[in-house]
């Protein structure tokens, strides 16, 4: 009698459990591709956009040199400028620091007020180094602020007025020291020296100070010998 298993009807070869196997994993490569892709295609665009940042940046950092240099270049230009204005060998103001040719005068002998003066020298003091403040609020300048009185002084703003009273004697023929020194006060363009821009100086001073005040302005300054 041969042997057979008994429940032979039933028997199914193994065989299947590689086939499903495969089909597992045929099912599984296809999504991990695709997981791989969209990783991949998401990690170029983000260096795409660090590229692109940076470019940008670096674009940006060109562009800086050329702003730098549009900024310094009138700031150089107006560093020069005093330079320029201390190496200049006149004044401008009250009365050059040198005697220099004057333009024809605006105002005469008979407008420049009287040939002397009468006015207290420490008030005048007091007020070329501190404006009254009635003064200040009418647009009038202390006058030091522009102006050095000390020997051998040079220009700060305006000329050093050191040994200005001695100069105003012969400065305008036919007009006295306080005469010349009054006007140049009230009206400082009347007489400009040559070289020198008229309007440079404060021209409010005949409206901020009263005549007593520039009268006391005038004695200070006929000191400065």
């Amino acid at each position: 009698m041969s042997w057979r298993p008994s429940n032979n009807s039933n028997y199914r070869p193994s065989s299947s459990s590689p086939r499903d196997s495969r089909d597992g994993a045929s099912a599984i490569t296809p999504t991990m591709r695709l997981i791989i892709i969209g990783a991949a295609v998401l990690v170029l665009i983000v260096i795409g956009v660090i590229i692109a940042v940076n470019v940008s940046g670096s674009g940006g950092t060109a562009a800086a040199p050329a702003a730098v240099v549009a900024t310094v270049a009138p700031t150089a230009a107006a560093t020069a400028t005093p330079a320029a204005v201390a190496a200049a060998p006149t004044t401008q103001g009250f009365i050059s620091s040198r005697t220099t040719p004057t333009p024809a005068p605006t105002v005469g002998p008979e407008d420049a007020g009287p040939v002397g003066n009468s006015g207290d020298v420490a008030a005048g003091m007091t007020i070329f180094n501190g404006m009254p403040s009635e003064a200040l609020l009418a647009g009038a300048v202390t006058c030091n602020t522009c102006h050095l009185v000390d020997p051998g002084s040079a220009t700060l703003v305006g000329p050093s007025l050191s040994g200005v009273a001695t100069r105003a004697e012969t400065r305008i023929a036919g007009l006295s020291a306080a005469q010349y020194l009054r006007t140049s006060i009230v009206a400082p363009n009347s007489y400009v020296v040559e070289g020198f821009v008229p309007g440079t100086m404060t021209q409010t001073f005949e409206a901020a100070l009263t005549p007593e005040q520039i009268e006391d302005l005038v004695a200070y300054l006929l000191t400065l010998k």
